[in-house]
């Protein structure tokens, strides 16, 4: 006959013995049968919708690129109302791209291109000012010209090339003082080294308006507007959407933005 175990060594068998029988021990669990979810599962929720919550200093433009969307989506999804201001606290649906996500390259190292844009300009474009080109689009001695430089007085009004959004107006390092404007397709012009800024963040201008004057802050050696154009956040000559240097269209209003520091 087998003894029956005895001191120490007889609780070591015994004990697990017992818990193994008592009800709800994870021994005593009945197995899961194959295919069916665990709880955890069956009480997961559908995932929340991408959200924004607005803080000092966001812009429609700094929320895109944040986000990888385009500027045009993120108003759409919002119905946010040309002129608009962003007020902090603000929730903003942040709508699904569909795919990765655009580069989140700074503004001022955004993409070359030295070809035509990928489709045909719908958006026409009037000159920011009236004066000569002292730096045209693309290669140059130190490098490569994002946009085109037009040389002016100091103090020079510079006008807004179409109606939109101010998605910029701040001081940037290699541009000084520096204005934005998204237009309708994705399109943005940047108008750099101002002297002063008039165009406040989240104003709607109109084509011809004062938005700042011309200036040599930042990266600059004489007064002069540097001039861009962006589509889809990709930097192209200037002159695919302007018109002719011969007839140079300079817009005119009688307004101008409200002046910002």
């Amino acid at each position: 006959m087998r003894e029956t175990p005895s001191g120490w060594w007889g609780l070591l068998v015994v004990v697990p013995v017992l818990l193994a029988a008592l009800p709800g021990s994870p021994q005593s669990a009945k197995p899961r049968t194959e295919g069916s979810a665990p709880p955890a599962a069956r009480r997961a929720r559908a995932p929340e919708r991408l959200g924004h919550t607005v803080r000092a200093g966001d812009s429609v433009w700094t929320i895109a690129r944040r986000y990888g969307v385009s500027l045009e989506a993120l108003a759409r999804a919002n119905r946010l109302v040309p002129g608009e201001r962003l007020r902090p606290g603000r929730h903003l649906i942040i709508p699904s791209t569909g795919g990765p996500p655009r580069s989140q390259e700074p503004p001022s190292l955004a993409e070359i291109v030295l070809g035509p844009p990928p489709r045909a300009a719908s958006v026409a474009l009037a000159w920011p000012l009236s004066g000569p080109v002292g730096s045209p689009f693309g290669p140059r001695r130190d490098g490569w010209h994002g946009g085109i430089d037009l040389l002016a007085e100091p103090g020079t009004p510079i006008r807004a090339a179409a109606p939109g959004m101010v998605v910029t107006s701040g001081w940037e390092r290699a541009y000084g003082r520096v204005v934005k404007l998204w237009h309708h397709e994705d399109l943005m012009t940047v108008y750099a080294h101002n002297q002063e800024n008039y165009a406040q963040v989240g104003e709607w201008v109109e084509r011809g308006q004062i938005i700042a004057t011309v200036g040599s802050t930042g990266r600059a050696t004489a007064p002069h507007v540097h001039f861009e154009v962006r589509l889809d956040g990709k930097k192209y000559d200037p002159r695919f959407w302007l018109p002719p240097p011969d007839g140079v269209d300079v817009a005119t209003s009688p307004g101008r933005a409200s002046a910002t520091r």
